[in-house]
C-alpha cells in the first residue's frame, strides 16, 4: 500500500478514486495543483479511501432507487408520504441484495451484478411513462459519461502514471 505523507495536494491523486469521473476529475485538478506541504498529514493511495466519492455514489443510487419505489408501490400516495417510506424501502431494497451477494460471491462479481441490475431498472424505468423516468434517464446519462471518461482514463493512463510517480518520489 502507497503511503504519502506530508502533502496536503496528494488529496488529487487520481488512484484515489474508484469511478472514471472522479478519476478524470482529480487528474486535471491534481495537474494544476500547487504543492502543499502539511506536517503530519498521512494520505493512503487506495482507491477505496476517499469518503465523498462514496457517500455521494452511494446516495445518488438510494436516491434513484427511492423514485422508482415511490413511482410503482406508493403511486396512489401523497408525495409527503410516499417518499420517506419509499427511502427507507430503497435503502433495503439496496442494502439487502448486497449484503446477501456478498455472502454468495466475491465482492467484485457482486458489485459489477448490482451496477447492472440498477442498469436494467434504470433501462425499464426509462421506458415508462412516470415521473420516474427522469431518474432513470439522469442515471443512464451518469453511467455513460462515466464510461466516456473511463475511456478518456484510459487514453491518459501514461501522463497520469507520471504525474503520480512525480508526487510519490516526492514524499
Amino acid at each position: 500500500m502507497k503511503v504519502i505523507r506530508n502533502r496536503a495536494d496528494a488529496r488529487w491523486l487520481p488512484s484515489r478514486y474508484r469511478f472514471a469521473l472522479f478519476r478524470l476529475f482529480a487528474f486535471l485538478r491534481m495537474r494544476s495543483a500547487k504543492p502543499e506541504p502539511r506536517e503530519g498529514l498521512i494520505l493512503v493511495v487506495d482507491r477505496d479511501q476517499t469518503a465523498a466519492e462514496h457517500h455521494g455514489i452511494s446516495l445518488w443510487i438510494v436516491l434513484t432507487v427511492t423514485c422508482y419505489v415511490a413511482a410503482t408501490l406508493f403511486a396512489a400516495w401523497p408525495p409527503v408520504l410516499a417518499l420517506p417510506v419509499a427511502f427507507v424501502v430503497a435503502a433495503a431494497a439496496v442494502e439487502v441484495p448486497m449484503i446477501l451477494g456478498g455472502l454468495i460471491v466475491p465482492s467484485r462479481v457482486n458489485s459489477a451484478l448490482l451496477m447492472w441490475v440498477l442498469i436494467a431498472a434504470a433501462a425499464y424505468f426509462a421506458t415508462q411513462r412516470t415521473w420516474a423516468r427522469f431518474a432513470a434517464w439522469q442515471f443512464l446519462a451518469l453511467v455513460a459519461l462515466n464510461a466516456l471518461a473511463a475511456a478518456i482514463v484510459f487514453l491518459l493512463r501514461e501522463p497520469i502514471a507520471r504525474l503520480e510517480r512525480g508526487v510519490v518520489s516526492e514524499s
